[in-house]
C-alpha cells in the first residue's frame, strides 16, 4: 500500500425508547497501490481511474471524487485528501 486516507460513511439510527436520531460515523479507509485503489465498498483497477477532485463544504466535512470509466464515486471526508491525490499522479496510468 501506498497512501491510505479516511473516510466516513454516516448512518442515521432511530432511538426509539427516546425518540431521538442519532448519527454514527464509520471510519473507513481510501487505499492506494501501484495498481488499484480499494475502498469499504469497491476495488478500482488503476487502468479505470481518470482523475480525483474533493471539494470541503465546511470546516468539519467536504467529499472526495473518485473519477473513473464507470462513472463517479464519492466519499465524505474530513480531511483534505490533497496527499491522496498527490501520491495518486505518481502512479497514475496515463
Amino acid at each position: 500500500m501506498l497512501y491510505k486516507h479516511p473516510y466516513v460513511i454516516l448512518r442515521r439510527e432511530i432511538d426509539h425508547i427516546n425518540f431521538q436520531k442519532k448519527y454514527i460515523e464509520d471510519e473507513h479507509f481510501i487505499e492506494l497501490y501501484e495498481d488499484k485503489i480499494v475502498t469499504a465498498e469497491n476495488k478500482f483497477d488503476l487502468k479505470i481511474v481518470f482523475d480525483m477532485s474533493y471539494k470541503m463544504l465546511s470546516d468539519k466535512y467536504g467529499f472526495f471524487y473518485l473519477h473513473t470509466t464507470k462513472g463517479v464515486f464519492t466519499y465524505q471526508v474530513k480531511q483534505d485528501p490533497a496527499e491522496l491525490i498527490a501520491q495518486f499522479r505518481k502512479v497514475e496510468i496515463k
